[in-house]
C-alpha cells in the first residue's frame, strides 16, 4: 500500500516552496517581471503622471469648505474628504498628543476658501462614504506629503490606494529622523 502524507504536510510542503521562489526572485535580483535588475511593482498601482507646474495631470478642482481635523475636511461640492497615505492624531473627547496642532496646521495651509487640486487613487470612497484623495494648492504642494513633512501626520495606506506610497515612507521618514512635530513632541 502506497504511504501518503498527511494534507498539513503537503500544505507545509508548499509555503516552503513558495517563500523559497520568492528569496531566489528577490537575491538574484529578478522581479515580477522577469527582468533582472527590476523591481517588483504593485500590478494595480497607478502612476500619477504630473502635469506643467507639478500638479498630476489627473488631478480636479475643488474648494475647500471647511476642515474637521488634521486628515479630514469638506470640500464645497458637498463632499467629505479623508485624506490618502496618513493619519493624524485625534482631536475633540479622543484627543492625542499633537491633535490639535495636527488640525491647526491643515486650518493654516488649507483656510475655508482655498482653491485646490484633488487626486484619487485606485479605490475612490472608504467604507464611511469619504472620498480618499490626494491635496494639491496651486502651487502643486501636496498637503498630504506637507503634514508628514511637518510631524503632524504619521503613513496609513491600505492597499489598493498605494500611489506615491515610497515617497509617502520617505517623507515620514525624514521626519521622524529630524524630531519633527509630533516626533519630537510627544
Amino acid at each position: 500500500m502506497p504511504r501518503r502524507f498527511h494534507p498539513g504536510v503537503l500544505v507545509l510542503l508548499t509555503l516552503v516552496a513558495i517563500v523559497v521562489a520568492v528569496l531566489i526572485g528577490r537575491f538574484t535580483g529578478v522581479g515580477e517581471t522577469g527582468t533582472p535588475g527590476t523591481s517588483p511593482q504593485p500590478s494595480t498601482a497607478p502612476v500619477a503622471e504630473t502635469a506643467a507646474g507639478g500638479i498630476p495631470s489627473g488631478a480636479t478642482e475643488a474648494t475647500v469648505e471647511y476642515v474637521h481635523d488634521g486628515d479630514t475636511l469638506f470640500l464645497t461640492d458637498g463632499r467629505k474628504v479623508r485624506m490618502l497615505g496618513i493619519n493624524t492624531p485625534e482631536i475633540g473627547d479622543r484627543l492625542e498628543c499633537y491633535g490639535d496642532e495636527s488640525t491647526a496646521l491643515l486650518r493654516q495651509l488649507l483656510p475655508e476658501g482655498t482653491h485646490v487640486w484633488v487626486l484619487p487613487d485606485l479605490e475612490p470612497l472608504d467604507q464611511y462614504g469619504r472620498s480618499l484623495l490626494f491635496i494639491y494648492t496651486d502651487d502643486a504642494t501636496n498637503i498630504n506629503l506637507e503634514l508628514l513633512r511637518q510631524g503632524a501626520a504619521e503613513v496609513e495606506m491600505y492597499s489598493p490606494n498605494l500611489l506615491f506610497q515610497a515617497e509617502i515612507e520617505a517623507t515620514e521618514r525624514a521626519a521622524i529622523d529630524a524630531g519633527a512635530g509630533m516626533w519630537g513632541a510627544c
